[in-house]
């Protein structure tokens, strides 16, 4: 067989401000002979889909620079979560026509485990296809954004979301949920609803398509806060127990200033802040006067990634069953991965970035 067309997307340059597509990332084509490249006892993939999470973006930073995400070197492909099946293997634990979910290259084939090498390069894992869901439920749903969701709540905010008694009457707790409209807000949303189908949900985004879709999802008051004041709507609809924090930034100095005593942060991500901007937070004081919680956490990892082990357990019932629900935005082949990259930071994506590498 000669040598195919391998599309790559490579990391050129470290962004100052939000990634631009060409400079910052370029899709470039390269070739591959699928029958004859060495697998050095791993697997060859070909690459269904992939993931465009807004934490890549911190991975795009001088090396030399701590963080809790490793860095993509320059040159380096992108690597993400991903989706693929396996072409030819070396691997006894893997044959071909397998399903996987790994943290892939971005390629449209390539080796793997391959060159690259860091700490969230986890192993290859089958998957099956699930009734009348895409295989790319595992890069949203039921991946990262979903396990991030269930392991917050789950491991902070079991008891916060119960209701309380207090002077004899039985009061239930209200949720704050930035970014509501993403792949983790979404599952926030639902999924406190299955812990306490009472609470109270306010949720925010930055379009009148994701305040639908917040909607959609069970959040009792949605706005759009390029619209309304997130201040004027919590001092209005609250005040709040929990905030799901995805933003940081004036969000969470809003936030501050609207929480009951004894209430909850679950800080989350901070994207407000991940392009440079200044977004500093102003009313700190406001946790110790108000006796606030915060919990701050990366997925996988700390005091609750025990609980990441039952994930699938709990989650796929309630996607099959649709209580649980996911929305995608599709970016049609890899070239258009740097696209993808990029729209997380204008808000340009309305659902989980998913890069369709080959269909199923």
């Amino acid at each position: 067989m000669p040598k195919v067309k391998n599309g790559a997307v490579y990391y050129v340059k470290e962004p100052t401000g939000h990634i631009v597509p060409g400079e910052h990332v370029k899709y470039v084509e390269e070739e591959i002979d699928l029958e004859n490249v060495p697998l050095g006892g791993g697997v060859l993939l070909k690459t269904l889909f992939l993931s465009s999470d807004p934490y890549l973006i911190y991975r795009m930073r001088d090396p030399s620079i701590p963080m809790f995400c490793p860095p993509i070197l320059i040159g380096d492909v992108v690597d993400n979560a991903g989706v693929g099946r396996v072409l030819r293997s070396d691997d006894p634990n893997f044959e071909e026509g397998d399903l996987v979910y790994a943290y892939l290259e971005f390629r449209e084939y390539h080796v793997y485990p391959g060159k690259i090498s860091h700490m969230f390069k986890f192993p290859l894992t089958k998957i099956e296809r699930l009734p009348n869901l895409p295989l790319s439920v595992y890069v949203g749903t039921l991946g990262m954004p979903g396990t991030t969701a269930y392991q917050g709540l789950k491991g902070f905010a079991g008891t916060a979301l119960q209701p309380k008694e207090v002077n004899g009457k039985t009061v239930q707790p209200t949720l704050f949920v930035s970014g509501g409209a993403g792949p983790v807000g979404t599952f926030v949303i639902e999924y406190a609803r299955q812990i306490n189908p009472c609470v109270k949900i306010i949720a925010s985004a930055g379009s009148a398509k994701k305040v639908d879709i917040m909607r959609s999802c069970g959040a009792d008051v949605v706005f759009n806060y390029k619209e309304e004041r997130t201040f004027d709507v919590l001092r209005r609809e609250g005040p709040i127990d929990i905030y799901w924090d995805n933003v940081a930034g004036p969000v969470l100095d809003d936030a501050l200033l609207n929480f009951n005593r004894d209430g909850l942060i679950i800080a989350c991500g901070a994207i407000s802040q991940a392009s440079g901007a200044d977004s500093a937070v102003r009313h700190f004081e406001e946790i110790f006067q108000r006796n606030l919680s915060v919990k701050g956490f990366i997925v996988y990892t700390g005091e609750t990634a025990h609980l990441c082990g039952g994930f699938h357990a709990e989650a796929v019932p309630l996607a099959l069953a649709g209580k649980i629900t996911s929305r995608e935005h599709r970016y049609a082949g890899l070239r258009e991965a740097p696209r993808a990259l990029a729209d997380l930071h204008h808000g340009a994506n309305t659902g989980k970035a998913v890069v369709v590498v080959h269909d199923e």
